[in-house]
């Protein structure tokens, strides 16, 4: 056995992996994955820079032809409400803000790793666009901050699905075929694989410089949940947890036959502050804000 294989892993892989699973392998296998795409990566890079401007930004993102056609798109979308038509990427990057930018540059790379976009691709991809469309829902009812933040994070929640199902369709099928039979994906996952997707998309954050609060949010999506939140990031991720359930109980982001998501989603948001008297309301909400938003996205 190598020095590598007995050393001791990660402090992410702690209880996630089933009896006789190497983590050095899994290791291995996402490191071979490929890396951000560089104009995206940079892009990432340079919204967090203060000293950014949008003609940097503009420079930049023209250089890939596909994600500053995104880009116009949104901008001209519902979702920013403009009263003129914005024909250029300078215009788009001014209305749409940092912030949001930062959102939209990993819808858009997040979108491109689902090429072939068959049935699962597009289920994975629904739902983690209405998770985000939950999260800025519940933040901004929760009068929180950080709505942009985890906008991004209910887009990123299911990054292990979207590379899983990338790199080992035929494997990916199995499992979708298993949670038809009324499992949840983490179990199949796990039985099947050995470990499961929120795992993958740490693995995979960390590895395209996401920050550790962002990959952790990711990790932690599907633990068993507390009945009090004690610090901002169980707080966010949180809230996560609860727009990914909303997510599924409206009925994107599983095929039938998957375990009813309501009793879980009631108890994600009561733990949150949302009165079960706000529910009818809230979901209503976050569909109409899907219908506006999925196209966009696409």
């Amino acid at each position: 056995m190598s020095e590598a294989q007995s050393s001791t892993p990660p402090e992410e892989f702690n209880g996630r992996l089933s009896t006789g699973k190497d983590w050095t392998e899994i290791v291995a296998w996402v490191n071979d994955l490929p890396p951000l795409p560089h104009v995206a990566s940079q892009a990432l890079v340079l919204v967090e820079d203060p000293d950014t401007t949008a003609q940097k930004l503009t420079n930049l993102l023209g250089q890939d032809t596909a994600l500053a056609a995104r880009v116009l798109k949104i901008a001209n979308s519902a979702m920013f409400a403009c009263q003129r038509e914005i024909t250029t990427l300078n215009q788009a990057i001014m209305v749409i803000g940092f912030k949001s930018l930062k959102g939209i540059i990993v819808a858009a790379t997040l979108r491109q790793l689902s090429r072939n976009f068959g049935n699962i691709e597009k289920m994975i991809w629904e739902n983690s666009t209405c998770t985000a469309v939950g999260c800025y829902q519940l933040a901004q009812q929760l009068k929180k901050p950080y709505m942009d933040e985890v906008f991004l994070l209910g887009l990123l929640h299911d990054l292990g699905k979207l590379v899983l199902v990338r790199q080992i369709p035929k494997e990916y099928q199995k499992i979708v075929d298993g949670v038809k039979k009324g499992k949840l994906f983490t179990d199949v996952e796990q039985d099947t694989l050995g470990y499961a997707h929120a795992l993958i998309g740490a693995l995979v954050a960390k590895k395209w410089n996401f920050s550790l609060d962002t990959c952790q949010v990711i990790l932690h999506h599907h633990d068993p949940l507390d009945d009090t939140v004690t610090d901002l990031q169980e707080e966010k991720t949180a809230v996560v947890v609860a727009a990914d359930l909303i997510a599924h109980q409206l009925g994107f982001g599983h095929p039938q036959g998957y375990p009813d998501p309501a009793p879980e989603m009631a108890r994600a948001l009561k733990r949150i502050g949302v009165a079960e008297t706000e529910h009818e309301a809230l979901l209503t909400r976050v569909k109409e804000a899907f219908d506006q938003q999925a196209s966009v996205f696409n």
